[in-house]
């Protein structure tokens, strides 16, 4: 492999800004490490991992309570708050390149993971990540020793797995955000200003929350002993230059979802468009010349406007549009009648998740299964007539509330009804999804703005509920989640899930 084909312009060019911005004391906001903690900072962390010297001088509170620990997460505002994020940090990095001599267009470059499909080659980090040195013999700020990057395998190279990053399910969610705490959206739930904890939306589960912890991954250690990279932790991801570009290509993703069908929206509200609310903390961002710019929603939505644009907004490899799915979520809600969302089932109480393997079954709702077979049965069959106006597409969502734990976060692989002394790997089929409990540590904590009540996921599984109606109805009476950790769980994690239920979305 060439100099060239090792270090191509976009990536050195970054690299030798990132040197300079590392020059700048941490109190400069155009600072790399300014920069960092406003997505999120922990004092003792960031001493542990080498990033501020004991003793050393922060930025003034009230700079720190307008700028640090801002981040948006849970929430509907996750992607219009990382926008303009990656915008300012674009702009302040292409100043710098522009001072070191190098192109005045240099635009931040995306990790474009999700083409695995077409370029496996993809799941993995550049060479130019791994390099000790620049071409100039300097130190590579892209480049981290292991114990801050440690991947999946503890070894600090990267590979990301095809299952934790397919962003299928997300971009083919029809609404931006639920109007029902069991159901998020593509974006998320309807929130304020939220800097932790909540119930995940679909992308921010997949592919966000999941590259984050197989990017910085941990020291293999439970409890305690654990020690994480720095994007297995919000407070400390932005310090990798990973995150920068894996950002943008989530940004990249909220495009390709609104190009992938005309019906996928934006919301229109006011509450959205003008927020966050006027009553908490406003999206503050440092400018090229350190001064702030505060930001709107509304002022976010159009690229466009913002003076950008994708080179590529479709995904190789991908189901396409409306088919996508036998059943569920592509199926348009347009001119059917609003859909209704019912509790129909739920476990008994809180699971500990200890081991590799857990398992709980849900009791369901007899009124409700009935539904939605009766649902699933009428679609199967195509039994309406081609000017009939279509009922809601019936839908069914699991949902693991309330997820708390002491440490950093852990991944949950859920399957729905494994056949007793199966393993996991032997029924694919059955594979609901994953969730990445990325926060997990902040959302737990009691001082935290909702009282530690955990982070949450739903995941559909309505191809899932009508296969197995189709061979057993039956197996509807009472369903059985199993989660499977990707990494075998102790005690001492503390990993616990509040409830777990499961939702119907149909017809009333």
């Amino acid at each position: 492999m060439t100099k060239d084909e090792k270090w191509p312009s976009t990536l050195l060019w970054y690299a030798k800004a990132i040197q300079k911005l590392q020059t700048r004391p941490i109190t400069d906001p155009t600072s790399w490490r300014f920069l960092a903690g406003i997505h999120g900072f922990n004092k003792l962390s960031w001493e542990v991992d080498g990033y501020l010297k004991p003793g050393e001088a922060l930025p003034a509170p009230q700079v720190r309570e307008i700028y640090w620990d801002q981040c948006q997460h849970s929430t509907w505002f996750f992607l219009p708050w990382h926008r303009p994020y990656v915008l300012s940090f674009e702009q302040i990095v292409r100043a710098a390149v522009e001072e070191l001599g190098g192109p005045k267009d240099w635009a931040l470059p995306y990790w474009d993971y999700c083409d695995y499909k077409e370029r496996p080659e993809v799941l993995t980090l550049p060479p130019a990540f791994y390099d000790k040195t620049l071409p100039d013999g300097t130190p590579n700020p892209l480049a981290l020793p292991v114990r801050l990057r440690y991947g999946i395998l503890q070894d600090g190279v990267i590979n990301l797995r095809k299952d934790k990053v397919d962003p299928e399910n997300a971009l083919n969610e029809p609404e931006y955000t639920g109007e029902d705490s069991a159901i998020p959206g593509f974006g998320g739930l309807t929130t304020g200003f939220n800097h932790d904890d909540g119930t995940f939306g679909l992308l921010e589960n997949q592919p966000h929350n999941q590259v984050h912890l197989e990017v910085g991954g941990t020291n293999g250690k439970n409890g305690p002993l654990q020690h994480v990279g720095l994007m297995y932790d919000p407070d400390k991801a932005a310090l990798d230059p990973v995150f920068w570009l894996h950002h943008a290509n989530v940004d990249r993703l909220w495009q390709v979802w609104l190009d992938r069908n005309p019906e996928h929206k934006n919301p229109t509200t006011d509450e959205f468009v003008f927020g966050p609310p006027s009553d908490g903390r406003k999206f503050v961002l440092p400018q090229v010349n350190g001064e702030s710019q505060v930001w709107k929603v509304g002022e976010v939505l159009d690229t466009k406007a913002l003076g950008y644009i994708y080179e590529n907004t479709t995904e190789p490899g991908l189901r396409g549009a409306a088919e996508a799915r036998a059943v569920g979520s592509a199926r348009s809600f347009a001119a059917m009648k609003a859909p209704v969302t019912e509790l129909i089932g739920a476990n008994t109480g809180e699971l500990r998740v200890i081991g590799n393997h857990v398992e709980t079954p849900l009791r369901v709702d007899k009124a409700g299964a009935a539904k939605v077979i009766g649902q699933l049965q009428s679609y199967n069959l195509l039994s309406a007539g081609e000017n009939a106006a279509p009922a809601a597409p019936e839908r069914v969502f699991v949902k693991l509330e309330n997820i708390r734990g002491d440490v950093a976060g852990a991944t949950l692989d859920v399957y729905i009804n494994l056949p007793a002394g199966a393993t996991a790997a032997q029924h694919p089929e059955l594979r609901a999804g994953s969730v990445a409990l990325f926060g997990l540590k902040q959302a737990s904590e009691v001082d935290s703005a909702h009282g530690g009540a955990g982070v949450g996921a739903a995941l559909e599984i309505t191809d899932i509920v009508n296969q197995l109606n189709l061979n057993d109805p039956q197996d509807l009476d009472q369903l059985k989640v199993s989660i499977v950790p990707t990494q075998t769980l102790t005690a001492e994690d503390g990993i616990k899930i509040g409830r777990i239920t499961l939702h119907r979305k149909g017809a009333r």
